[in-house]
Protein backbone atom coordinates (compact mmCIF):
# COMPACT_ATOMS: atom_id res chain seq x y z
CA UNK A 1 0.00 0.00 0.00
CA UNK A 2 1.30 3.46 -0.88
CA UNK A 3 2.18 6.03 1.75
CA UNK A 4 3.59 9.54 2.06
CA UNK A 5 5.65 10.43 5.16
CA UNK A 6 6.95 13.97 5.54
CA UNK A 7 9.64 15.33 7.86
CA UNK A 8 9.44 19.11 8.16
CA UNK A 9 10.67 21.94 10.35
CA UNK A 10 13.45 24.53 10.36
CA UNK A 11 17.03 24.11 9.28
CA UNK A 12 19.21 22.11 11.69
CA UNK A 13 16.25 20.14 13.10
CA UNK A 14 17.33 16.68 11.90
CA UNK A 15 15.00 16.23 8.91
CA UNK A 16 17.72 14.75 6.71
CA UNK A 17 18.82 12.41 9.51
CA UNK A 18 15.28 10.99 9.60
CA UNK A 19 15.32 10.70 5.81
CA UNK A 20 18.62 8.78 5.86
CA UNK A 21 17.17 6.51 8.54
CA UNK A 22 14.18 5.75 6.30
CA UNK A 23 16.56 5.02 3.43
CA UNK A 24 18.56 2.61 5.60
CA UNK A 25 15.44 0.79 6.86
CA UNK A 26 14.09 0.38 3.32
CA UNK A 27 17.46 -0.92 2.13
CA UNK A 28 17.66 -3.42 5.01
CA UNK A 29 14.13 -4.57 4.07
CA UNK A 30 15.43 -5.27 0.52
CA UNK A 31 13.15 -2.66 -1.06
CA UNK A 32 14.02 -1.05 -4.36
CA UNK A 33 14.93 2.46 -3.11
CA UNK A 34 15.85 5.56 -5.08
CA UNK A 35 16.84 8.91 -3.57
CA UNK A 36 16.22 12.32 -5.14
CA UNK A 37 17.19 15.92 -4.51
CA UNK A 38 16.51 19.22 -6.29
CA UNK A 39 19.11 20.44 -8.78
CA UNK A 40 18.91 23.82 -7.05
CA UNK A 41 20.43 22.44 -3.83
CA UNK A 42 24.17 22.26 -4.49
CA UNK A 43 25.41 22.76 -0.90
CA UNK A 44 27.10 19.35 -0.67
CA UNK A 45 27.73 18.82 -4.38
CA UNK A 46 25.60 17.23 -7.05
CA UNK A 47 23.99 13.84 -6.59
CA UNK A 48 24.47 13.79 -2.79
CA UNK A 49 22.02 13.97 0.09
CA UNK A 50 24.13 14.66 3.14
CA UNK A 51 23.38 14.97 6.82
CA UNK A 52 25.49 17.42 8.77
CA UNK A 53 26.32 14.63 11.22
CA UNK A 54 25.25 11.18 10.06
CA UNK A 55 26.44 10.36 6.58
CA UNK A 56 25.28 10.70 3.02
CA UNK A 57 23.66 8.81 0.16
CA UNK A 58 23.75 9.13 -3.60
CA UNK A 59 20.78 10.88 -5.14
CA UNK A 60 19.31 11.64 -8.53
CA UNK A 61 18.92 15.35 -9.26
CA UNK A 62 15.49 16.50 -10.40
CA UNK A 63 13.76 19.85 -10.96
CA UNK A 64 10.13 18.82 -10.81
CA UNK A 65 7.90 16.43 -8.90
CA UNK A 66 6.81 15.17 -12.31
CA UNK A 67 10.38 13.94 -13.00
CA UNK A 68 9.80 11.12 -10.49
CA UNK A 69 7.65 9.25 -13.03
CA UNK A 70 10.81 8.50 -15.04
CA UNK A 71 12.20 6.34 -12.21
CA UNK A 72 10.71 3.09 -10.99
CA UNK A 73 11.20 2.14 -7.35
CA UNK A 74 9.21 0.84 -4.42
CA UNK A 75 10.46 3.56 -2.07
CA UNK A 76 11.26 7.15 -3.00
CA UNK A 77 13.46 9.29 -0.72
CA UNK A 78 13.21 13.03 -1.50
CA UNK A 79 15.21 15.75 0.26
CA UNK A 80 14.59 19.53 0.17
CA UNK A 81 11.15 19.14 -1.41
CA UNK A 82 10.43 22.88 -1.07
CA UNK A 83 12.70 23.54 -4.06
CA UNK A 84 10.74 21.31 -6.49
CA UNK A 85 8.19 22.55 -9.01
CA UNK A 86 5.50 20.45 -10.63
CA UNK A 87 2.18 18.86 -9.88
CA UNK A 88 1.55 17.46 -6.40
CA UNK A 89 -1.02 15.10 -7.96
CA UNK A 90 1.92 13.12 -9.34
CA UNK A 91 2.66 11.93 -5.80
CA UNK A 92 -0.98 11.15 -5.11
CA UNK A 93 -1.29 9.09 -8.30
CA UNK A 94 1.98 7.21 -7.75
CA UNK A 95 0.98 6.47 -4.17
CA UNK A 96 -2.67 5.53 -4.82
CA UNK A 97 -2.40 3.78 -8.18
CA UNK A 98 1.09 2.28 -8.07
CA UNK A 99 1.47 1.71 -4.29
CA UNK A 100 4.66 3.78 -4.13
CA UNK A 101 6.05 4.77 -0.73
CA UNK A 102 7.54 8.23 -0.20
CA UNK A 103 9.74 9.62 2.57
CA UNK A 104 10.12 13.35 2.01
CA UNK A 105 11.86 16.15 3.90
CA UNK A 106 11.60 19.88 3.44
CA UNK A 107 11.30 23.29 5.03
CA UNK A 108 7.69 24.21 5.68
CA UNK A 109 8.43 27.94 5.93
CA UNK A 110 10.79 30.48 4.45
CA UNK A 111 12.97 32.60 6.72
CA UNK A 112 10.20 35.20 6.45
CA UNK A 113 7.69 32.74 8.00
CA UNK A 114 5.80 32.21 4.73
CA UNK A 115 4.74 28.81 3.31
CA UNK A 116 7.60 27.41 1.24
CA UNK A 117 7.03 26.15 -2.31
CA UNK A 118 4.87 23.03 -2.66
CA UNK A 119 5.26 22.12 1.03
CA UNK A 120 1.76 23.27 2.11
CA UNK A 121 0.20 21.05 -0.57
CA UNK A 122 2.46 18.15 0.41
CA UNK A 123 1.60 18.47 4.10
CA UNK A 124 -2.11 18.42 3.21
CA UNK A 125 -1.88 15.08 1.35
CA UNK A 126 0.65 13.31 3.60
CA UNK A 127 -0.30 10.20 5.55
CA UNK A 128 2.21 11.05 8.29
CA UNK A 129 3.90 14.34 9.19
CA UNK A 130 6.67 14.78 11.72
CA UNK A 131 7.30 18.39 12.65
CA UNK A 132 10.89 18.59 13.83
CA UNK A 133 12.31 21.28 16.11
CA UNK A 134 15.87 22.48 16.50
CA UNK A 135 17.81 23.91 19.41
CA UNK A 136 17.39 27.68 19.40
CA UNK A 137 20.63 29.42 18.49
CA UNK A 138 19.98 32.21 21.00
CA UNK A 139 18.35 30.69 24.10
CA UNK A 140 19.49 27.05 23.64
CA UNK A 141 15.99 25.66 24.24
CA UNK A 142 14.83 22.79 22.06
CA UNK A 143 11.90 24.73 20.64
CA UNK A 144 13.22 26.38 17.46
CA UNK A 145 10.66 26.23 14.67
CA UNK A 146 11.98 29.03 12.45
CA UNK A 147 14.99 29.40 10.18
CA UNK A 148 16.33 32.94 10.54
CA UNK A 149 18.40 34.51 7.77
CA UNK A 150 21.46 36.46 8.91
CA UNK A 151 21.98 39.49 6.75
CA UNK A 152 20.02 40.93 3.86
CA UNK A 153 18.47 39.05 0.93
CA UNK A 154 18.42 40.45 -2.57
CA UNK A 155 16.56 37.38 -3.92
CA UNK A 156 13.66 35.32 -2.54
CA UNK A 157 15.64 32.12 -1.95
CA UNK A 158 19.21 31.87 -0.74
CA UNK A 159 20.42 28.26 -0.64
CA UNK A 160 22.99 27.72 2.05
CA UNK A 161 23.86 26.66 5.56
CA UNK A 162 25.97 29.38 7.08
CA UNK A 163 23.49 32.19 6.42
CA UNK A 164 20.74 30.64 8.57
CA UNK A 165 20.23 29.87 12.24
CA UNK A 166 17.34 28.11 14.00
CA UNK A 167 15.31 30.27 16.40
CA UNK A 168 12.32 29.80 18.67
CA UNK A 169 9.31 32.09 18.32
CA UNK A 170 10.47 34.46 21.11
CA UNK A 171 14.05 34.84 19.82
CA UNK A 172 12.91 35.19 16.19
CA UNK A 173 10.57 38.04 17.17
CA UNK A 174 13.28 39.70 19.29
CA UNK A 175 15.79 39.63 16.40
CA UNK A 176 13.22 41.03 13.96
CA UNK A 177 12.50 43.94 16.28
CA UNK A 178 16.23 44.62 16.77
CA UNK A 179 16.81 44.75 13.01
CA UNK A 180 13.95 47.16 12.23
Amino acid sequence: MGQITVYTGPMFSGKTNLLLGAYERATIAHKDVKAFKPKLDDRFGSNIIKSRRFGQIEAIEISSIDDLRAYDAQVYIIDEFQFLDGNINTLIEMCDEDNKVFFISGLDMTAEKKPFGKMPELLAIADKVEKCVAICNDCAEENAVYSYFLGKKNVDIVVGNHEYIPLCRKCYTRRLRQNQ
